[in-house]
């Protein structure tokens, strides 16, 4: 009883302090997730006031806004959005993510970081910011853009790519082998799994749903949308992938029915305040004493991460024709990290094989590059808009 009563605690004083810190963000114009950030930091077991002091409890708040967070982006990829985006935006999406892959292995290897350090902060400076780029660019108007669909494009594929390689990597390290034939094999595995799942729920879901809407009960629908949600992603646990693998699919099945947008709007309030948490959540597990000890890395990997994306874009878009400023508007548009770069950290810790630092490390580099990355969208988006 006790532990349920300090749960409820802990919880009023997350909610409140996010709340909180989370308007004054919005106020001083300041993106959110820098906000909630804070506000873990300040309540989390490491910060000032240490009003929360249960981990687990934490990662437990955690890894359901894992499971709401990935559903969401789900919930935005309908199939036939992969046909709209074409191999310009492919092309340029698996250049940039192979080119920040080397450049964090690199740099984590040239600090002289263990292996599993370095393999998860290369695939959590891999992938932008979809939640902060396409933030600025509706406050700017500019989401119908040609340049905005070819960058929401991007972001696209590179959420799929982070979804397959986030289980690839929890796969290896479950079986403790990352030969190129395991690898091949894993990649095999999550394909079927992938193909399995959306096949089964194209055939399935629009049945459901239709039966559902006849009760015309809003709960029933929600109930029914977060249980795939929950259920796919404990499946794709208990086959040995990332809980984020089955969540995306839960999303992506739905979003390929009529019901889509009705979902989508039944969960978005849960889903936002999990994403919140989520955040929250980073904020208090990351240790900013020891950021004094690794200043030097904080710096370097936040100047390799924006001067790595931006010449990853730039050359991809040049490669598919484009002019010189073009490529630079859209390079300097993609130049920050965000949620999936804690979502790789918190697969790595919860399978215990990353460093206590590479956490507050990377959770600096993400406020840094969320407190620049808006100025950067908005320097681009000027470039880009004579071509538009």
């Amino acid at each position: 009883m006790v532990a349920g009563i300090e749960l409820v605690g802990d919880l009023g004083y997350l909610l409140l302090i996010c709340a909180g810190v989370g308007a004054l963000a919005y106020i001083f114009k300041q993106p959110m997730i820098l906000g909630f950030l804070v506000a873990g930091i300040l309540i989390g077991p490491f910060g000032p006031f240490k009003l929360i002091q249960d981990t687990e409890m934490l990662n437990s708040f955690s890894d359901i806004a894992i499971v709401l967070l990935l559903f969401g982006v789900g919930l935005a990829f309908p199939l036939s959005q992969l046909r709209a985006i074409g191999k310009i935006g492919t092309g340029i999406a698996v250049i940039e993510v192979l080119v920040m892959l080397g450049i964090g292995f690199a740099v984590a290897a040239g600090f002289g970081w263990q292996f599993y350090d370095a393999m998860f902060l290369a695939a959590a400076l891999s992938i932008s910011s979809t939640a902060i780029i396409v933030k600025v660019l509706e406050d700017m108007g500019r989401m119908e853009a040609t340049s905005s669909m070819l960058m929401i494009g991007i972001l696209v594929i590179e959420d799929l790519v982070a979804v397959v390689m986030i289980s690839a990597m929890h796969s290896g390290v479950v079986s403790g082998s990352f030969d190129i034939m395991q690898i091949l094999t894993t990649i095999g595995q999550i394909a079927l799994f992938i193909g399995g799942t959306i096949g089964a729920g194209v055939l399935l879901m629009p049945k459901i749903f239709s039966l559902i809407a006849k009760l015309d009960r809003y709960e029933i629908t929600v109930m029914f949308a977060l249980g795939t949600a929950f259920g796919l992603a404990f499946l794709s646990h208990e086959l040995g992938f990332s809980v984020a693998t089955g969540a995306f699919l839960a999303g992506v099945i739905i979003a390929g029915t009529r019901f889509s947008e009705q979902v989508n709007n039944l969960i978005t309030p849960t889903r936002e305040i999990f994403t919140a948490i989520f955040f929250v959540t980073i904020g208090a597990l990351m240790d900013l004493s020891m950021i004094s000890v690794f200043l030097v890395p904080v710096i370097v990997i936040t100047a390799v991460t924006i001067l790595g994306k931006l010449g990853a874009v730039y050359a991809g878009v040049r490669l598919f024709g484009f002019d010189k400023a073009y490529a630079i508007g859209i390079g300097l548009s993609m130049a920050q990290l965000g949620e999936f770069s804690f979502i790789v950290l918190k697969t790595g810790q919860d399978l215990g094989v990353v460093s206590p630092f590479l956490f507050p490390i990377v959770g600096m580099v993400v406020a840094l590059t969320t407190f620049i990355g808006p100025m950067l969208v908005k320097m681009g988006t000027r470039v880009v808009a004579v071509y538009d």
